[in-house]
């Protein structure tokens, strides 16, 4: 696993890193007209482009305080210019590279052919910063998806359940106090029966929730069955940094509220059972089968599981319905292409067999809080028990 982790970020370093240089370049060439006070432009652009990797090493130090969280927000907001600044600057240069070669040519006296390319810098500057504004707006205002399924089983006296599911919120630096409040408002004002969470509740370690004790906005949470985790991967990004960590977050969690299923099963008002899954990133887990060895499959089964790979199992083992989240649906376009061909399904619902799937996008972000693909998600589902 922890070369596995190395070699990813390896990766995402290095494509950083190039994306990073290809748009420096561009923009140094644009401005042309500042002559040699374009070290300033360098000064600036590697400073907001080495922030993001700088805070992220920093972050592992435990590392604090106002001035880190507005370094670490300006750096998470930098993965966004880069990854849209590439694009921009690289649809430019085909456009550039067609009419070259289509031997078109604009007739621009060089006295205005500098401004002109200067012009263009702040164009590409507006453009950007749209898209910012777009994708911030769409992360920080999180809406509901509603379905019904029905689930052809008896849950004793019940007839049907609400559940509101909601799965990467990543608090932290970035998603704060006042995040959460809107999201636990959401929530409750779909009235669940029980709510339920598909792990990557922290981004990393839970210090910062702690210290500015987020956990009361949990503890608005109104369900009659009562709030449930299921650990994802970033859980155990915060146990890599320190080991205590994810214990203190997750019993941090149990004071205001919300119960952590680690491979365990709960069976609810004698109607249904709730399985919470151990996240895939963990040194071992149980298969689903061994999870539900005495669980009476008469009755329905929710499963959380946070990373949905290998949804097979699930069919086979006899779940009715799992629910997932990680995949984020890529986050910001079109990175939502390539999760789409790693994952089966990456967001929205699926069935196979008599089991059903719901792959939440995620009600938050990782990295810069800007959402392009997908919306902040808030997952409400009715399930219908047709005896």
């Amino acid at each position: 696993m922890k070369v596995a982790f190395i070699v990813f970020a390896s990766i995402v370093l290095s494509v950083y890193f190039i994306g990073n240089v290809y748009i420096y370049v561009r923009g140094h060439q644009l401005l042309e007209f500042l002559g040699t006070r374009r070290w300033l432009y360098s000064l600036i652009f590697w400073t907001l482009a080495l922030s993001f990797v700088a805070t992220q090493l920093l972050r592992i130090t435990g590392m604090s305080g106002a001035l880190f969280d507005v370094a670490f927000i300006v750096g998470s907001f930098w993965v966004a210019v880069m990854l849209y600044g590439f694009i921009t600057a690289f649809s430019v240069d085909i456009i550039r590279f067609v009419l070259w070669i289509s031997n078109f040519r604009l007739d621009i006296k060089y006295t205005n052919y500098l401004m002109i390319k200067g012009v263009v810098f702040g164009l590409f500057c507006v453009a950007v910063t749209i898209i910012l504004i777009f994708g911030y707006n769409n992360a920080k205002n999180p809406k509901p998806t509603h379905l019904t399924i029905p689930v052809y089983k008896n849950a004793g006296r019940l007839s049907e359940l609400r559940i509101v599911m909601i799965s990467d919120i990543h608090l932290g630096h970035i998603y704060r106090k006042n995040d959460l409040a809107r999201i636990v408002d959401a929530i409750n004002a779909q009235n669940p029966d029980i709510v339920l969470m598909a792990g990557d509740i922290f981004d990393a370690s839970p210090k910062p929730v702690i210290e500015q004790d987020m956990g009361v906005e949990f503890s608005r949470l109104q369900a009659k069955y009562g709030v449930f985790l299921a650990l994802g991967n970033h859980e155990y990004i915060g146990a890599r940094e320190n080991r205590e960590d994810k214990q203190a977050g997750l019993d941090y969690l149990l004071q205001n509220g919300v119960r952590t299923l680690v491979d365990e099963v709960v069976l609810i008002d004698n109607s249904f059972y709730l399985v919470g899954r151990n996240d895939l990133t963990a040194s071992s887990r149980k298969s689903i089968a061994e999870l539900l060895q005495r669980v009476n499959k008469n009755l329905p089964i929710i499963l959380l599981d946070h990373q949905p790979f290998l949804l097979s199992e699930a069919e086979e083992a006899g779940v009715d319905l799992q629910l997932s989240g990680h995949t984020h649906n890529g986050q910001m376009w079109p990175v939502n292409y390539i999760t789409s061909w790693i994952f089966e399904k990456d967001w929205g619902y699926l069935q196979k067999g008599k089991t059903n799937f719901y792959i939440s996008c995620g009600v938050g972000t990782w990295g810069p809080p800007v959402r392009t693909a997908g919306y902040s998600e808030v997952v409400v589902i009715e399930l219908k028990f047709v005896r």
